[in-house]
């Protein structure tokens, strides 16, 4: 170290450098996490969990980064050869190496078990009785088709005008529990809406369900998320999440608009 006029002892120059460094890189790391790493706005009750979840991994991850990187700055100017002295060498050390296993160990059973659990409740559908609509979500090249099996009515059941498009809308209301069943009439396709923090494969040949319960009124756009082909951008849908009594005259309306009759289904569903 050298000193100032004042007789005090100054750090060398490189660790001014390096904690400069470290102290840009806590900035560079908190602005991130905060901003560009973060998800959208979940509007999902599921998606709220995930968020949480997602903020838990993040912090550690963040955490790690930090320590790993800030050491490695320090090593680099703390340490840096400027003579023939060897610092102090650690060929083993029992303490650390248990130190350095056991807290990962720890932190990914944390990390874990929510998800698990989160995992798990994703992937059960809810029983008949807690099922308050269910939509058969189609993909095909290009376009999603929405049926509301329950209700008689479709959703863009032929091409859109790709000329001036305008995605199809999945009409849904909110706090209501929706199971959506996926599948694909030609290729691969993904189904997801970024506001739900969810996505399922449409795969030809199967069906994967999801379930949500939207929590917000609000319009939330989606798309397909696995290249499908030529028209793979233009492969979008809204969801249009509206109170109950909005939603019913929706309903109402297209129901109206497609010819078909509450009459009729009810009749029909009696039949069965």
């Amino acid at each position: 170290m050298t000193q100032d006029p004042a007789g005090r002892r100054r750090p060398p120059v490189s660790i001014i450098i390096a904690a400069t460094l470290i102290v840009i890189l806590a900035v560079v790391t908190i602005v991130g996490a905060l901003t560009v790493f973060q998800l959208p706005h979940p509007v999902t009750s599921d998606g709220k969990h995930v968020h949480l979840l997602y903020q838990a991994v993040l912090a550690v991850s963040f955490f790690v980064f930090f320590g790993v990187t800030a050491g490695i700055i320090w090593a680099m100017f703390r340490y840096k050869r400027v003579d023939d002295t060897i610092p102090e060498q650690v060929h083993g050390s029992n303490k650390l190496e248990a130190t350095w296993t056991i807290i990962p160990i720890v932190v990914l059973v944390i990390l874990f078990v929510p998800a698990l659990i989160l995992v798990l409740d994703l992937k059960t559908p809810p029983k008949d009785s807690e099922i308050d609509l269910t939509v058969d979500a189609i993909g095909h090249q290009w376009w999603w088709q929405f049926d509301y099996p329950d209700d008689g009515i479709t959703v863009q059941a032929t091409p859109p005008d790709y000329n001036d498009l305008t995605p199809p809308r999945l009409v849904v209301p909110v706090g209501k529990t929706i199971v959506i069943n996926i599948s694909s009439t030609d290729v691969v396709h993904s189904f997801s809406a970024p506001h739900t923090l969810y996505k399922l494969q449409a795969i030809p040949g199967m069906i994967n369900t999801m379930h949500l319960k939207i929590e917000e009124v609000g319009t939330y756009t989606g798309q397909c998320y696995q290249f499908c082909g030529l028209r793979h951008s233009d492969m979008r849908f809204i969801i249009d999440a509206r109170s109950e009594a909005d939603y019913e005259a929706w309903l109402a309306e297209t129901q109206a608009a497609q010819g078909v009759s509450p009459d009729k289904l009810t009749a029909s569903r009696g039949d069965e």
